[in-house]
């Protein structure tokens, strides 16, 4: 036997492999037989930068859309022996080849060799026809009608105008009573069945043809019964391929070995069929050069092929046909894959297959380290260096955001420095703790986040006293408003006070206003107890961070001292007269008053020590006569003080009328003149200290002062 040509040095022939740029487009190439076959990858698009993982590709395949190659020729054989005039019914169309008798076996062939000739004609791979008939003898087919011997024609020719193709006008003249052809120049074959001269008749047909593939449709419908096959088998170029089909029940394929039509199939690469319901004829002959999509692979990085089986429709497709895929690999990991589908058919030439490749990247997501734990305190900005690598781009964004955890009151929040930045500051308005959360987004993957801790310290507010100034002095009972304002560098902290007037009385609750980061203490409160006081106030912020100001203030009683002073028929003014604050010291060297009184040095003083609070007032006389001389009286003074340790007056006299008279309190009467009262120390409804050296009262109502301080 000789060295056939197969299908599979076609298939390598065919197989693409082609990388695709957006938009996609179709990979074309075609079959051995010249059907179109395409397929395309529509996505991922070739260059696409993915996130890791399964990638899903999709796509579209052809076959039998594209342009066909027109490099088959066909030969048509028809078996035009006697026995072919055997009735098979209405199966083929009724009397194909004109001779008057109806659905013989001969009819069925004629009818399947136009069909077949159509189909030709419709895909538009079969560039040449040709005819050849066989009886006792062979013979070939004139297949033009113009003047000679033209064994070669197209399939869709109509040289004669008629409106019926020539080769098919030829194939309707074969007759088998007697075997042979009327056009379009007769032949005559005779009644038997002489397979080698049917073989040599149509190898002179093909060879004839100038198209690289060559195809022999060679029918019969019964068994050899001329000499061997072996030599015109020899002689069929390796170009020729002859398909033989066994018609009806008195024709069998038969073995591989003898004169039958199986070995003339597989001498010549083709294959042979049996065809037992003679009226299936025309319908399967064309099967010859039909196509079909037979299946769809994908294969990632030159790896194993995976069959594509999610088609819309399903596979296999008879041509002309269009379809879609769709198939997921498997999970991709960083880096540049090839995705390449593989889409394989066949047609009367032969199996093929036609791929398309695309490349895409698949990107590793960024690398998120947040840094920290972090910690600090609230209000203060707390420095964060987080960093992102994404060594495989694209550009990326980065985000800080904060969120409270535990321990942090409502209302609290976070300022970031820069919230793109991944180095930057974060502030917050309350202590507690939050998550910090440092996000990136390369626009491909899924953004990634990383997480930690930011541990904030409570912040004591800050205060200060701005009324009372520090040193200032009120007199007793005075109501004294204390002003503290503060600061609280975190502003989501609320704040009370107390204040401590350090005179006494209990610690009392100031009045807070605030707004954030700052408010004012006020406080209002009468002093009672004289003498310096340290008053305190403490501010504390609601996670009990203290502040503490402290001002000096000091409670006193005004003063007065005086040497002389008279009411009634006469009436002295306080003299000198003494008073603090201010401080003051007086002297008057005499003072006569006619009638009244003579007195020598008189003195009176009054100072106020503004650290303490204490407050003395003295006056002192040398000597007075009073009255026209009834009294004299010698060494008066008297003294009064008032501080932290109370509120004190003393007095004393020399001498009254040359009485010795001392510190000690009493009166002297005067018969019909008046009653001396000495060393006299008394307090006023309203608090005030009177103390009295001497007052001296007349029968008629005079009142003389000598030596007299006051304190309040």
């Amino acid at each position: 036997m000789k060295p056939r040509h197969s299908a599979i040095p076609a298939l390598v022939a065919l197989t693409l492999v082609v990388t695709t740029t957006a938009p996609a487009r179709a990979v074309d190439a075609n079959l051995p037989g010249g059907t179109g076959i395409s397929v395309a990858i529509t996505g991922p698009a070739d260059g696409a930068v993915l996130p890791p993982g399964p990638v899903t590709v999709t796509g579209t395949a052809s076959i039998g859309q594209g342009q066909p190659v027109a490099n088959t020729s066909l030969t048509y054989v028809l078996d035009v022996s006697g026995s072919t005039t055997t009735a098979v019914g209405a199966g083929c169309g009724g009397d194909q080849n004109g001779d008057g008798a109806a659905n013989q076996i001969l009819d069925c062939e004629v009818a399947a060799g136009r069909a077949l000739n159509a189909q030709a004609v419709g895909l538009g791979t079969v560039a040449q026809v040709g005819a050849a008939v066989f009886g006792s003898t062979g013979a070939t087919a004139d297949a033009r009608p113009a003047a000679g011997e033209q064994l070669i024609t197209t399939p869709g020719a109509d040289d004669n105008a008629n409106g019926t193709r020539d080769i098919e006008e030829v194939l309707t003249s074969a007759t088998n009573n007697p075997g042979g052809l009327t056009r379009f120049t007769a032949r005559s074959t005779g009644g038997n069945t002489n397979f080698a001269d049917g073989i040599t008749n149509s190898t002179t047909v093909a060879t004839a043809s100038t198209t690289p593939r060559k195809l022999v449709v060679f029918l019969s419908d019964g068994m050899n019964n001329g000499p061997s096959i072996t030599g015109p088998l020899a002689a069929v170029p390796t170009n020729v391929d002859y398909y033989t089909f066994a018609v009806g029940t008195g024709s069998a394929c038969g073995n591989t070995t003898g004169d039958t039509l199986q070995r003339i199939a597989n001498a010549t690469g083709g294959t042979c069929t049996n065809v037992p319901d003679v009226a299936q004829l025309p319908a399967i002959l064309p099967g010859i050069i039909a196509s079909t999509l037979t299946g769809l692979t994908l294969r990632v990085d030159g790896g194993a092929p995976t069959p594509i089986t999610a088609t819309t429709p399903g596979l296999p497709q008879n041509g002309p046909a269009n379809l879609t895929y769709t198939v997921d690999t498997a999970a991709l990991t960083p880096g540049t894959h090839q995705l390449c589908t593989t889409a394989a058919g066949t047609d009367g030439g032969g199996d093929g297959t036609v791929t398309d490749c695309h490349t895409i990247t698949i990107n590793a997501p960024p690398v998120v380290t947040t840094g920290g734990p972090y910690a600090g305190q609230e209000g203060t900005p707390v420095s964060l260096a987080g960093t992102v690598t994404d060594p495989d781009g694209p550009a990326l964004t980065t985000t800080w955001t904060t969120t409270p955890a535990t321990g942090v009151d409502p209302g609290a929040t976070c300022t970031l420095g820069n919230p793109a930045q991944q180095t930057t500051t974060v502030t917050c308005t309350d202590d507690g703790v939050y998550t910090l959360t440092l996000t990136a987004n390369d626009g491909l993957n899924t953004p990634v986040a990383r997480s930690t801790t930011l541990t904030l310290t409570n912040v004591a507010p800050a205060v200060t006293i701005t009324t009372p100034t520090g040193g200032s002095t009120f007199t007793r009972g005075t109501p004294v408003t204390i002003t503290a304002p503060f600061t609280d560098i975190a502003t989501n902290d609320t704040h009370t006070c107390t204040v401590d007037y350090a005179d006494g009385t209990p610690v009392a609750t100031g009045t807070v206003t605030q707004a954030p980061g700052s408010g004012t203490c006020t406080a209002t409160h009468p002093f009672t107890a004289l003498g310096a006081h340290n008053v305190l106030v403490t501010i504390t912020d609601d996670d009990g961070g203290q502040a503490t100001a402290t001002v000096k203030i000091v409670t006193y009683l005004r003063g007065e001292a005086f040497a002389l002073a008279a009411t009634g028929l006469i009436t002295v003014a306080k003299t000198p007269h003494a008073t603090c604050p201010p401080n003051e010291d007086k002297t008057t060297a005499t003072l006569t008053v006619l009638g009244l009184a003579t007195v020598q040095a008189l003195h009176a003083d009054c100072t106020l020590d503004p650290a303490t609070g204490t407050t003395t007032a003295n006056a002192t006389v040398d000597g007075a006569t009073l009255l026209a001389g009834a009294i004299t009286i010698t060494m008066i003074e008297s003294h009064c003080t008032s501080s932290a340790g109370g509120i004190v007056g003393s007095s004393k006299v020399g001498t009254i009328n040359g009485t010795p008279i001392g510190t000690g309190t009493g009166s002297l009467g005067i018969p019909g003149v008046a009653t001396v009262f000495y060393n006299e120390t008394t307090t006023t409804p309203a608090g005030q200290l009177v103390q009295n050296a001497i007052r001296v009262k007349t029968l008629l109502g005079q009142e003389i002062i000598l030596s007299g301080c006051r304190l309040g």
